[in-house]
């Protein structure tokens, strides 16, 4: 069973974050993003944005427990963004909901089959899309990352 917490209270899918793929994945990777976020390597560490007592990255000021749509959602007591009645005229949101599909991430949709019941569905989807064609393991989907960080094939053109 693929983990809960990876579900994105903002329709991403946690599963392909750096700071999670580094954490479950690499100690080079690690040390890699410790450098970038000028913190100590056993810093680099996430279980999802829904991780009930487990580890949130802190690190850095737009993700994570600093993330302006999880305090937004945990102020209004809702789960997913798609449950707030102003989901559908929200700026943060929908500035956030442009920019992800410049990666092919369509989080809206997202959130319409999590909505739907089929979490487990889109959890497994998921997993089986963000991974490298030529190794088959987890990717990183970043603008930092070219780079399949398991066989180095390149993701992208």
């Amino acid at each position: 069973m693929i983990d809960e917490s990876l579900a994105g209270r903002c329709g991403l899918y946690c599963g392909y974050c750096s700071i999670h793929r580094a954490y479950k994945d690499s100690e080079k990777l690690r040390g890699k993003f410790a450098k970038l976020y000028g913190c100590l390597p056993e810093d680099i560490r996430c279980d999802g944005c829904q991780a009930v007592g487990g580890y949130v990255w802190c690190k850095e000021s737009k993700w994570g427990k600093n993330c302006l749509m999880v305090k937004c959602l945990d102020s209004r007591g809702h789960t997913y963004c798609s449950e707030c009645p102003e989901y559908d005229s929200c700026r943060l949101f929908e500035e956030f909901a442009r920019d992800n599909l410049k990666n092919g991430v369509d989080v809206r949709e997202n959130l319409r089959q999590i909505g739907e019941g089929r979490l487990d569905e889109w959890l497994s989807g998921q997993d089986s899309r963000w991974r490298c064609p030529s190794c088959k393991n987890p990717v990183i989907v970043s603008d930092l990352v070219s780079t399949c960080h398991w066989c180095e094939a390149k993701l992208r053109g």
